[in-house]
């Protein structure tokens, strides 16, 4: 049996540790993660892995006895806000992460950060339903939520039946609304998911025509019945100034980045974003356009200029 400790929450109470799951539990919720899922550390045949997945956690954590899914809930903005809601919390989930693990080695408890293919480890684990759009909805939370792993010492793994959540129900709202057409009634075809498409900094044209957010596309989760009744939020003040159109296109990203990640917005991704932004759905005066442009034509990124490229020839069209 471990030893146990005293363990002090931020709130002032304390707990013998060493560790439970409900105290486990109780301290990731100060750091933002609303619900916990032990998971038996396992494997999976994943194909492709463009993103590095660990697809043998055994093999990869031999310490560990449970995978920690940590979920973080978040309240999606209107659905006409070009602001990434779904980013920003991602952002703060992973900073949430880090400083849950720093916390635990605090007290004795041995965490790492674990990037294992989540969908089929929830899958495996009859945790919710998957979705047409290959996203997956957990009880209370439709799709809005960031999942973060954690591989954990001397916390056991826990059995769970969540796959009460509605299934797909093939009422066809997802394939009416994206524009893309990735959904339909033969199936999914990510190929043409923008979500994936947009995973680079510079976009294609058509990508340009119909992207409604910054960095990644919600449009199917706007339209799913799951979603429909959780609550609606508004950027605050900072991170609209941080998303300021102007201040993008002219390259000051630093404050919108520190918000969304670094590494999903490199490379003048948010300053091409915006010249699109701008040049689509005249935010501008052209005149004011036409001198950003000047200036970003000079950025050092691709992306950047190319979309300067795709912002004139759409300015050319006003004019023919």
């Amino acid at each position: 049996m471990p030893c146990r400790r005293r363990i002090r929450l931020t709130g002032g109470a304390c707990f013998d540790a060493g560790m439970t799951h409900e105290e486990f539990t109780a301290i990731a919720k100060e750091y933002g993660f609303s619900r916990v899922y032990f998971l038996a550390p396992g494997s999976f045949d994943i194909g492709e892995n463009p993103h590095r997945l660990t697809a043998d956690a055994c093999a990869a954590f031999p310490f560990a006895e449970s995978i920690a899914c940590l979920v973080y809930p978040y309240a999606p903005f209107t659905a006409d806000e070009r602001i990434p809601a779904y980013y920003l919390a991602s952002n703060k989930a992973y900073f949430g992460m880090k400083a849950l693990t720093a916390r635990l080695g605090e007290l004795g408890v041995r965490a790492e950060k674990a990037e294992i293919p989540l969908k089929p480890a929830l899958e495996q684990a009859h945790i919710g339903a998957q979705l047409k759009t290959s996203l997956r909805a957990i009880p209370g939370l439709g799709t809005r939520f960031v999942l973060m792993c954690v591989a954990l010492e001397g916390i056991p793994p826990l059995e769970y039946d969540e796959s009460f959540v509605p299934p797909c129900s093939g009422c066809g709202a997802c394939e009416a609304a994206c524009p893309s057409g990735a959904p339909s009634k033969n199936g999914l075809d990510l190929s043409k998911c923008m979500r994936l498409r947009m995973e680079t900094a510079c976009h294609d044209d058509d990508i340009r025509e119909k992207q409604r957010t910054y960095i990644g596309c919600e449009i199917c989760q706007y339209a799913c019945p799951l979603n429909a009744a959780l609550p609606r939020s508004e950027p605050d003040e900072a991170v609209r100034e941080a998303f300021d159109l102007r201040a993008l296109i002219g390259g000051g990203t630093a404050a919108a980045r520190k918000l969304t990640g670094k590494n999903m917005t490199s490379n003048g991704r948010l300053t091409a974003e915006a010249i699109a932004f701008a040049a689509r759905d005249g935010l501008l005066t052209e005149d004011e356009l036409t001198a950003l442009l000047e200036k970003a034509e000079l950025s050092p990124f691709p992306a950047v200029r190319d979309a300067v490229r795709w912002a004139r020839e759409k300015l050319m069209k006003k004019h023919e």
